[in-house]
């Protein structure tokens, strides 16, 4: 026969702690099946010809680089292509202190009249914790191409950008750590499996430690009461 006398405070406080345990690691097992769908999608393929770079307008965007983890900002620079404005993510700048936009040129790459190639990427809404942006500075912290070209005076600005070649130290063209498939980021879908388990293990252990102590203070019990003695 099963003996058992919760205690309230505790047995309250520890169904919030596992509420919040279990939608956290559900959270993180959600974007690691997102995750998983994702990297298994091709990134689209997309090429431009007869383009001409607008110097003046060229936006920054923060980011951490997925191959080396190393902080910059990207190099978004818009091209006149037909009747509209395509940005390119054509470089990165590793830097932490933000860039000074007079002195920054046009990459190489676009400066020649080369064909763009690269992955055409429709950006996500930016994530609550966004830091706001500082358009006098031309510096944002999500790709956001309608701000963008707003901030430049440009018209007709397409909702894709091209994630095009970098140009790597010894001049030569790299490809582009941030042509990622959409819904992607910097954390691998592995990182996102860990951290579910983490969570699950947490809410395992609490509730092993809950029906411990009432163990432990005989307010759970597994044995029949004993009977009076006669």
């Amino acid at each position: 026969m099963i003996r058992f006398r919760p205690l309230i405070v505790m047995t309250i406080f520890s169904i919030v702690a596992l509420a919040v345990l279990i939608s956290f690691g559900r959270w993180q097992w959600e974007k690691y099946e997102e995750k998983t769908a994702a990297a298994d999608e091709p990134v689209a393929e997309m090429t431009i010809e007869q383009y001409q770079p607008i110097h003046d307008a060229v936006q920054f965007v923060h980011g951490v680089r997925p191959d080396t983890r190393e902080q910059g900002w990207r190099v978004f620079v818009p091209v006149v292509f037909g009747d509209s404005v395509v940005f390119v993510d054509s470089d990165f700048i590793p830097e932490i202190t933000p860039p000074n936009p007079d002195e920054v040129r046009v990459p190489p790459l676009l400066r020649g009249g080369a064909p763009i190639r690269g992955a055409s990427i429709r950006p996500e809404p930016p994530a609550p914790l966004t830091l706001a942006p500082r358009p006098l500075q031309r510096l944002w912290f999500s790709v956001d191409l309608g701000a963008m070209g707003r901030n430049g005076g440009l018209e007709n600005v397409a909702d894709y950008y091209i994630a095009s070649s970098y140009v790597g130290a010894d001049g030569r063209a790299v490809s582009n750590p941030f042509a990622l498939a959409p819904g992607a980021d910097v954390l691998p879908p592995a990182r996102h499996l860990g951290y579910a388990i983490t969570w699950y293990g947490l809410a395992l252990v609490l509730i092993v430690i809950y029906f411990a102590y009432h163990v432990s203070v005989e307010r759970l019990s597994f044995r029949p009461p004993a009977s009076p003695e006669s």
